[in-house]
């Protein structure tokens, strides 16, 4: 038997995002794939940070990148902040695991992109949804026909975010709904579709600081297939994603944010049964690090490549052009 792979060794900066202290840094952590190394953040909150066993705390950002050990970089700044730190990082040697939304726009990702291939160096994007197994249940129930043919799919992703302090609020720090949680609506809506939409539709509230805090749209994906999704600041907690095909319809509760005890979808078929499937429970950060370690140990191709989050940035592109004119 062939010795394990050695760890990839991790370098973060911006390691007091809420994300990173709640989900990726313990996930790289626990990991066997996975070895913190080094650690750097511009915000200090009160009593500090937990730094989940990293050999180093580093007085910068620019620090972790020039520090020899680190071969991969996560990067969980704001999204105004994404694409100039991914290019350093590349230009630094170091692979690079960004945040969603990868950048604030098609043009800005499809720059980190090339970066990174000029540098040799990968690229994903931080989208954990993926990585659940719930999430392979139910691509394996899109691609197997078992729906019929596809005629609606609809998404929800809303919650009430209070902190008026939070970057999420500002445009300067690439803030709005449809940027922070508009990948969970939209990717799904394209997985299922397999093609770009042929027309869309959509709205924005904004706030006067300039930014939506509900966005919502409609997109026809041509053969008898539309989408339409929602995504808010200022709604209550909900999370769903149906599909509906002429012969059974989809539905999935918690769809973005899974944990161990989510492990259910339901499937309506036309002739009235309800069937219930299960898959095991897991955290998916830990598969979306584990994923990527394997990635840059040779061990697998990416699930989910950064062409994959251009084209769904650019949908959003083409979304806000749409709401902007309505």
């Amino acid at each position: 038997m062939s010795p394990a792979p050695a760890p990839v060794r991790w370098g973060v900066i911006g390691a007091t995002a809420h994300i990173a202290q709640r989900a990726v840094l313990p996930a790289l952590a626990a990991s066997p794939k996975c070895e913190l190394v080094a650690l750097a953040s511009h915000s200090l909150p009160q009593g500090g940070y937990e730094t989940f066993g990293a050999r180093r705390v580093l007085s910068s950002y620019q620090a972790v990148l020039a520090d020899p050990e680190v071969e991969a970089v996560y990067v969980p700044l704001p999204n105004s902040l994404h694409a100039q730190w991914s290019v350093r990082a590349a230009e630094a040697a170091k692979h690079v695991l960004c945040e969603k939304p990868l950048a604030t726009s098609a043009l800005e990702a499809g720059a980190m992109a090339s970066a990174c291939d000029a540098a040799g160096v990968v690229l994903m994007e931080a989208y954990m949804t993926p990585f659940h197994p719930r999430a392979a249940l139910f691509d394996d129930i899109l691609g197997s026909g078992r729906l019929g043919d596809l005629r609606f799919g609809r998404t929800a992703f809303t919650f009430s975010l209070e902190d008026e302090s939070n970057h999420r609020w500002s445009p300067a720090f690439g803030g709005g709904a449809l940027l922070d949680v508009g990948i969970y609506c939209l990717a799904p809506l394209l997985l299922a579709a397999r093609r770009r939409a042929v027309e869309l539709s959509a709205s924005a509230v904004m706030t006067a600081g300039g930014v939506d805090s509900s966005f919502g749209g409609w997109l026809d994906f041509g053969r008898g297939f539309t989408g339409a999704f929602v995504c808010s600041f200022e709604a209550p907690q909900r999370q769903l994603i149906e599909m509906v095909g002429t012969e059974a319809a989809l539905s999935m509760e918690r769809s973005f944010t899974p944990g161990g005890g989510d492990s259910r979808i339901t499937l309506n078929h036309r002739g009235g049964r309800v069937e219930e499937l299960e898959v095991a429970g897991a955290d998916p950060y830990r598969g979306m690090v584990d994923h990527f370690a394997t990635v840059l140990r040779g061990g697998a191709g990416l699930r989910r490549t950064p062409d994959d989050s251009i084209e769904l940035l650019t949908l959003i592109d083409r979304l806000r052009v749409v709401a902007a004119g309505s």
